[in-house]
């Protein structure tokens, strides 16, 4: 409170009012005591005047002055008043402090130039004859209506100033305990007055600095009281909306670090504002380090500063493409809208950044897909077309290929078939549409069917089989899916291991999991395929696999059914020293054997 200038403004001001009225009060006091005590002396001089008005007639009437010279000593004595009388025409006659003949000639005295003119006067001047301040009161003196003189009485006015001084020195100390006093009421009464109200400046500036829900009692039942009461429940209700804004920038800013889309904001002058996680990541920012910077500087592409431009001048939403040179290749799609800054002339830009990588790839597998569709179902139709086009034109009569003809287009027929359902079963495991027919089964089982079936064509080729599994191997699955995924990885295995070759499979269990390994001895996969090779469509050597009759879907229907069965397929092989392939699938009941297919 000592500090506040709302404090010590008004208590200089009215101290000084103070100050100010206690010395004009005591001036003034000090002044009226002094004409009271000078008209007390010249009532005193007159009283005296008025006494020898008597004897100083018979003395002007006569000329014998001895007797008056005597008279007025004796009042000399008993009241050291100083007596002297003047004739008309200003010749001193009598005087108690010096001898009349040696006196100057008093016509030019102010008290009796006033007497003559007014029956009295007085004046108040240093005494030439006694060194001395003096106050002089002079009477006229007539007789008959004429004018013989006057009787001048004069007193130092010595007294007259030690009593003065005295007054005034009382005056003084009574004027300073008055003063001290004054200030003293004055300091308790502005403090008391003060006080609410720096009270309330304190509660103003704890809601500029958002301290905010903080009460204050004021203890008036006043207009400030009043004011106290609505600036608490001001910091209540800014408390309150402080809180609720904190929250809704909290939960946005939750959402925007949570989003995959990058969000980048920059102000009129493209400098960055703010930038979430997506955006920081997508391009290597740091935000602390980089807010405030201009995004030309951190971000070096020519299309975001474009469609900045764009966004400002338009006022509008614009939309972009960059692509982020890799490794990997990286596509964004960029979604500019112009936001408002403080000056209605100007705005800033935010900008969402979709990473539209994935569906670039998906596009572009899409546009693949349908051109190896077209093309694989485009070469057994030429073929059979061609063939029936000339058993037609007449080689149906030809005995000797007219069946040959024929063989070929059944063949052509069963590798558009094969085709046909390799795409119905990359359809089906994609839709997830045999979900519901998972059930525990018995891998060992679907194996034994399988070797069966492919023994036939490994004895054609001398390949030898050699399978190494326990009697029961129980998964989670499907079992035309298992006979889907053992069926293309040996048909594989036996397709490309040149005859007298070795085909291995084995099963193994470990860890709650199930290990299916598939090994030939035949042409070896280069490790620029092997990252591939999953892919739909996807040849090493297509004229190879051409001619051994492959659609070029076995592996991209093996991975995607061991993906629902919720295991994984890797792939190591070295040119011309065997490929194997390893199936890791969760054994049944290990409490991996329901994970969630698709």
């Amino acid at each position: 409170m000592l500090t506040s200038r709302l404090f010590w403004k008004p208590f200089v001001y009215f101290s000084a009012l103070i100050v100010l009225v206690g010395l004009i009060g005591g001036y003034t006091t000090s002044r009226w005591q002094k004409e009271q005590l000078t008209d007390q002396l010249k009532q005193r001089l007159r009283n005296t005047a008025i006494s020898l008005e008597d004897v100083t007639k018979k003395s002007l009437l006569s000329g014998e002055f001895e007797n008056l010279q005597q008279v007025i000593q004796d009042i000399r004595t008993l009241t050291t008043t100083r007596i002297t009388v003047v004739a008309l025409d200003g010749v001193v006659y009598a005087d108690t402090h010096k001898n009349p003949n040696k006196m100057e000639n008093h016509s030019n005295r102010d008290e009796l130039i006033q007497a003559l003119r007014n029956r009295e006067g007085d004046s108040q001047r240093y005494s030439d004859t006694l060194n001395i301040s003096m106050l002089y009161y002079a009477f006229r003196i007539q007789h008959q209506g004429k004018t013989l003189g006057c009787v001048r009485c004069a007193l130092s006015t010595s007294q007259i100033d030690i009593q003065v001084a005295d007054i005034q020195a009382r005056i003084a100390e009574l004027v300073f305990i008055v003063v001290i006093m004054g200030l003293i009421i004055t300091g308790l009464v502005i403090f008391r007055m003060t006080r609410p109200v720096v009270r309330l400046i304190e509660e103003a500036r704890e809601l500029t600095t958002a301290q905010l829900g903080q009460t204050i009692g004021h203890g008036f039942d006043d207009e400030i009281s009043e004011l106290g009461r609505l600036l608490n429940e001001l910091s209540s209700a800014l408390a309150d909306r402080m809180a609720q804004l904190e929250q809704n920038h909290h939960e946005l800013l939750t959402v925007l670090e949570g989003m995959d889309e990058g969000v980048i904001a920059v102000d009129k002058n493209e400098r960055i504002r703010f930038a979430n996680e997506a955006v920081c990541e997508m391009f290597a920012l740091d935000l602390e380090r980089d807010q405030g910077r201009p995004i030309w500087e951190v971000i070096r592409n020519q299309m975001v500063e474009a469609i900045i431009n764009q966004a400002k001048k338009t006022n509008a939403h614009f939309r972009g493409e960059i692509e982020l040179l890799g490794p990997p290749t990286r596509y964004l799609a960029l979604n500019a809208s112009a936001i408002p800054t403080e000056e209605d002339d100007d705005f800033g830009v935010i900008i969402v950044m979709h990473d539209i990588t994935e569906v670039r790839r998906l596009e572009n597998l899409r546009r693949d897909f349908v051109a190896n569709v077209s093309h694989e179902l485009k070469t057994p139709l030429a073929s059979i077309q061609a063939y029936a086009e000339t058993l037609i034109d007449g080689a149906i009569e030809d005995q000797n290929n007219n069946r040959t003809f024929l063989g070929r287009i059944v063949e052509q027929s069963e590798r558009l078939n094969m085709l046909i359902q390799d795409l119905l079963s990359i359809a089906r495991v994609e839709s997830n549409t045999q979900a519901n027919e998972y059930a525990v089964i018995n891998i060992a089982e679907v194996l034994d069917s399988c070797i069966k079936y492919h023994q036939p064509r490994a004895r054609k080729k001398e390949i030898a089989l050699e399978v190494l599994a326990p009697g029961e191997v129980m998964v989670f699955g499907e079992t035309e899916g298992f006979r889907q995924i053992l069926d293309n990885l040996i048909d594989n295995a036996i397709k490309y291991t040149p005859e007298r070759g070795r085909v291995q499979i084995d099963i193994k269990t470990q860890d709650e999991q199930v290990f299916l390994r598939v090994h030939d001895s035949g042409i070896g996969i280069s490790k620029d395929h092997q990252q591939r090779i999953f892919e739909r469509f996807y040849r090493v050597d297509k004229a190879r696999s051409r001619e051994l009759g492959g659609t070029g879907l076995g592996l991209s229907i093996v991975k995607h059914l061991v993906n629902a069965f919720g295991g994984t397929v890797d792939v190591t092989s070295n040119p011309d020293e065997g490929t194997a392939f390893l199936v890791t699938l969760p054994l049944a009941g290990s409490g991996q054997a329901t994970v969630s297919v698709g």
